[in-house]
């Protein structure tokens, strides 16, 4: 999946619709060197993955048809909590990994950034997005209700 994408695939930050989550004090200025790790696609590519992840989706869970496991955890009002179980899951720190929102908003960065800054990808009350890596092997679903299923997927 991710191999497959060229430069063409992707949009500038700058033209990104989420873009002010990570670059306005507001919300969370990240630094430039961990925002760089964060690549937006372009609507046609998030258009593309989105419709490929949503298979994995039930009823606002994830399909339990699709995995052999899955492990959920509502989010309380500690965020360093759920940073610390999503660390905790054997996911190499570089491994990268597609955020999908919807069909217009998707992007590509680390396990790592993602895990430190979960909470300016998923907002309470609004997002409901998919996590996964180019393997897809395992999917991560954050529900806007603040649950979080990790699921690993049937072999």
């Amino acid at each position: 999946m991710i191999n497959s994408l060229t430069n063409k695939d992707f949009i500038p930050f700058e033209d990104f619709d989420l873009k002010w989550r990570f670059t306005e004090e507001q919300h969370h200025l990240l630094p430039k060197e961990e925002l760089f790790l964060i690549r937006p696609l372009s609507r046609a590519k998030a258009t593309h993955f989105n419709k490929y992840s949503r298979k994995y989706l039930g009823n606002a869970s994830l399909s339990k048809s699709e995995f052999s496991k899955i492990d959920a955890l509502q989010i309380v009002d500690d965020h360093e909590v759920a940073r610390a179980r999503l660390r905790a899951k054997q996911i190499d720190p570089e491994t990268k990994v597609f955020v999908s929102w919807d069909s217009s908003s998707c992007v590509i960065t680390t396990w790592m950034i993602f895990c430190k800054y979960w909470d300016d990808f998923c907002y309470p009350s609004s997002d409901d997005i998919l996590v996964w890596s180019d393997t897809a092997d395992w999917f991560l679903y954050y529900c806007h209700h603040e649950i979080f299923e990790f699921g690993t997927k049937r072999t």
